[in-house]
């Protein structure tokens, strides 16, 4: 799979659902949360072949129930203990990525204990430069209704990149949650700010890509400046998508889809 000689070559992907050291798996039959570290084997085997120049991780590295996330489980050594199991199946991730030798940038998403994320993966800084490219991180919320909000120091990093002087470099945004186009599945997937979030992505003249995880089906969207809005399918459901997206510092996008189990 050549790429262009000027281009820089994302791997994207999201929604891995891992569970290894804790126990069980996903409530939903499709999240094959048992048999992710056996994917990251078999996706490592590939990389020769899939040339990445950046592996990008867009949230839900593990499957943390809801009550661990929030910190409610009321017996303090259960919560510790199953804290310490999702600690000990970051750290798994993180050594599956770190014998990819390729550099990452990973960020929790709403099944992941946002802490132990920066813990165990502190390279991932919120700005971080790539290749000539602003790798920009947000790790944002849902409100009561599971919507995605952007506020506080998040949507003050947003504002910033994109007027900041400072930051006058080609943009790669990174969240959980997405931006474009609307969508509504049980719940809504993009943000209560969504409509006012992109024509100032599209308007900044520095955003190229915008890549999101959490709706698992995927989707691809070119906004009307050609800023690219990519939600790679989930990896934790066969055939474990995962996407190339080739991008040129004086723009365009080349776009492939391919899976780990790709036949």
């Amino acid at each position: 799979m050549s790429k262009p000689d000027d281009a820089i070559r994302l791997l994207h992907m999201t929604d891995m659902h891992l569970r290894w050291h804790q126990p069980g798996t996903a409530a939903r039959t499709e999240r094959l949360s048992r048999e992710m570290p056996a994917v990251l084997e078999r996706l490592a085997g590939r990389l020769d072949e899939l040339e990445p120049d950046v592996i990008v991780f867009t949230g839900d590295l593990l499957d943390v129930p809801d009550p661990v996330v929030a910190g409610e489980v009321e017996d303090a050594d259960a919560l510790a203990e199953a804290l310490a199991q999702a600690e000990a199946d970051y750290q798994l991730v993180r050594e599956h990525m770190v014998a990819m030798e390729t550099p990452f940038v990973v960020i929790p998403g709403n099944h992941d204990v946002v802490d132990l994320v920066h813990k165990v993966f502190p390279e991932s800084a919120p700005v971080i430069d790539h290749a000539g490219f602003r790798f920009v991180s947000f790790c944002d919320d849902l409100d009561a209704a599971r919507t995605p909000i952007r506020s506080g120091a998040e949507a003050d990093l947003f504002d910033t990149v994109l007027a900041d002087p400072e930051h006058d470099l080609p943009q790669i945004h990174l969240q959980h949650y997405m931006v474009e186009p609307p969508t509504f599945m049980r719940s809504q997937y993009d943000y209560s700010t969504s409509r006012a979030m992109a024509p100032a992505i599209e308007s900044s003249d520095r955003v190229v890509a915008v890549l999101s995880g959490h709706y698992h089906p995927g989707s691809l969207f070119m906004g009307p400046s050609g800023v690219c809005y990519s939600v790679v399918p989930a990896i934790c459901s066969i055939p474990h998508p995962v996407r190339l997206m080739d991008i040129r510092p004086s723009g365009g996008i080349h776009i492939t889809d391919s899976a780990v189990d790709e036949s």
